[in-house]
């Protein structure tokens, strides 16, 4: 006859209690809220997709749901008219972020690596500048681009919109030099490296996340930009793609309305793109410190 032992009292007593994940009471609930404002913060978003694969009788017939078959010409029209306009958004954000990172990112290496009289009172005069809405300043940047003939120009977007995310830039950029380890770039000297050699593969290599970020940010700037260049510019064709939805506007008649929605999502599909693909570094680069002031 075979006796079983019974388990010794508190034998469990060793197996660590685990936590349910997921409770039914306070989890559940926070998950309906938060995806209730999720659906409410991209309803537009999701409207503007459906809008643009209508026609206008669709819209008549069912404004807020979707309709079969879906009306594919709308994106064909709409490209045939904001294609030219493409091109110049990416000379726009290309020269404008080229200019701002390389001068933003010598002036901040100076500012943070070498003491030189009066280092602190240009930084805080550059702190100041944040302090100044943009809008006060474009008066001023229109004459002074006008009277250096800089209108209907690349350089004339170029170098104002640089000019205007310079006081920014620095800031993160020297508070991020500053807080680099100074041995590293005592080590560069005594291998006998020079100053650019210490920049380009000490300084550079280390602050890449934070740099992804600044560029992300200018070129989200720059492509949603719309005053400046209306402003600058009288030549239509070299128009960025934001101005060329007003253009769009008015080449289509007033039946075709999906066209125009379907130039809405082509026009932010590149940032759209862009963002999903440097989403990591974007982040890496907000957690890196250097926003910290």
């Amino acid at each position: 006859m075979t006796v079983s032992a019974k388990p010794m009292p508190g034998a469990d007593a060793d197996i660590p209690y685990r936590k349910p994940r997921f409770r039914v009471t306070s989890d559940l609930g926070i998950t309906i809220i938060l995806g209730i404002l999720g659906l409410i913060t991209f309803f537009p978003v999701i409207m503007l997709l459906e809008l643009s694969f209508k026609n206008m009788q669709q819209m008549a017939d069912a404004m807020w749901l979707p309709a079969w078959p879906l009306y594919f010409q709308n994106y064909a029209k709409a490209y045939n008219v904001v294609r030219p306009y493409l091109l110049n958004s990416v000379v726009f954000v290309v020269g404008t972020v080229c200019i701002s990172i390389v001068f933003s990112t010598l002036t901040a290496y100076a500012m943070a690596r070498y003491p030189f009289p009066g280092r602190q009172f240009f930084f805080l005069a550059i702190l100041a500048l944040l302090m100044i809405p943009g809008i006060l300043t474009l008066i001023t940047s229109f004459v002074v681009t006008v009277q250096l003939k800089l209108n209907n120009t690349y350089w004339g977007i170029w170098l104002p919109g640089a000019a205007g995310a310079q006081a920014f830039q620095i800031i993160v950029l020297r508070t991020y030099f500053s807080s680099l380890p100074p041995e590293l770039f005592e080590a560069g000297r005594i291998d006998g490296a020079s100053e650019t050699s210490m920049l380009t593969k000490i300084a550079l290599p280390l602050s890449m996340p934070i740099l992804s970020t600044l560029v992300v940010l200018q070129i989200l700037n720059v492509w949603n930009e719309f005053v400046w260049p209306i402003m600058v510019l009288s030549r239509p064709e070299r128009y960025p793609a934001v101005l060329a939805i007003l253009r769009l506007s008015t080449l289509i008649t007033e039946r075709d309305p999906g066209a125009v929605y379907a130039g809405y999502v082509i026009v932010g599909l590149p940032i759209l793109l862009m963002f999903a693909l440097t989403s990591r570094s974007f982040i890496r680069g907000l957690t890196s410190g250097a926003i910290k002031m």
